[in-house]
């Protein structure tokens, strides 16, 4: 896994979401991305760690859409945002985030 020091540095542009996944306990929030985040890749996993909250709109004010149209973070106290193409953003704050390229399952 590679540390992600800018989100708007990967290319998330119509890249699908496939999976958000949170492990309160541990206080982990995962997004299995389908698309081409680095060359030669299929899918990745941004894995965001030490995780205070986590917003999840779905109201689509766009239309529905499971692609990305940008990344951007970490923010003010480590806000991540994740604009989706319905117009929803997804937003984590948490301490890192990481990248895995082509994990198992995503």
């Amino acid at each position: 896994m590679e540390t992600v020091e800018n989100l708007a540095t990967l290319p998330l542009k119509d890249a699908t979401l496939v999976r958000l996944t949170v492990e309160w306990q541990e206080g982990v929030c995962t997004a299995d991305v389908r698309g081409s985040v680095r060359p030669g890749s299929r899918a990745a996993r941004l894995r965001w760690t030490g995780v205070t909250s986590i917003e999840i709109p779905h109201g689509a004010p766009w239309g529905p859409s499971a692609l990305i149209l940008e990344g951007r973070g970490p923010l003010h106290n480590g806000r991540y945002e994740m604009t989706m193409q319905s117009g929803d953003m997804i937003t984590v704050c948490a301490t890192t985030c990481a990248l895995e390229l082509d994990p198992a399952g995503a």
